[in-house]
């Protein structure tokens, strides 16, 4: 029942964020600054993500989701563990009064549409762009459905070949 609760919060309040933010898509060459939401789920291996983070030559900021951790297991990248998340298994207030105040050109979020944790960070980051794997109640303003059997990387390397392709 409370995940029903969580769902039936999230809507509304991603729905009231997104009525005042100006949906903007910008073309791969201005794009300067990258959220990329990863989670425990999809079995990164850190030294891979690293090379392909960096060959991008963009800033990227990875937001870790391991809600079933008790401490944070990548120094470099911001890890939400269990001790960040409220009754509704939502990101706390403070955190999310934090994630808004960063400012980033691109928002992308691997999680699927029952990461509600991962959808919460997502809509609490400040973005004219956002990308998700599945419709996230309406957090994501291009979809790119991630298939189950293809790993992180493959699905990334989707992700910002379509980036790439589409001009403003």
């Amino acid at each position: 029942m409370l995940h029903w609760i969580a769902k039936l919060y999230l809507k509304s309040k991603i729905g009231r964020e997104n009525s005042g933010r100006k949906k903007q898509f910008l073309p791969w060459e201005k794009v300067e600054k990258i959220a990329l939401i990863l989670n425990e789920q999809d079995k990164i291996n850190k030294s891979e993500m690293d090379k392909f983070l960096e060959s991008t030559k963009k800033f990227i900021d990875v937001f870790y989701i391991e809600l079933k951790s008790k401490n944070a297991s990548y120094a470099d990248w911001q890890c939400f563990s269990k001790k960040d998340t409220s009754l509704l298994n939502l990101p706390k207030n403070s955190i999310l009064a934090e994630l808004k105040r960063k400012k980033f050109d691109l928002v992308i979020n691997t999680s699927s549409e029952s990461e509600l944790f991962a959808t919460a960070v997502a809509g609490g980051l400040s973005a004219p762009f956002k990308c998700g794997a599945a419709s996230m109640l309406n957090a994501a303003d291009l979809i790119v459905n991630k298939n189950g059997t293809v790993g992180i990387m493959t699905y990334l390397n989707h992700v910002f070949t379509y980036l790439k392709m589409i001009k403003a």
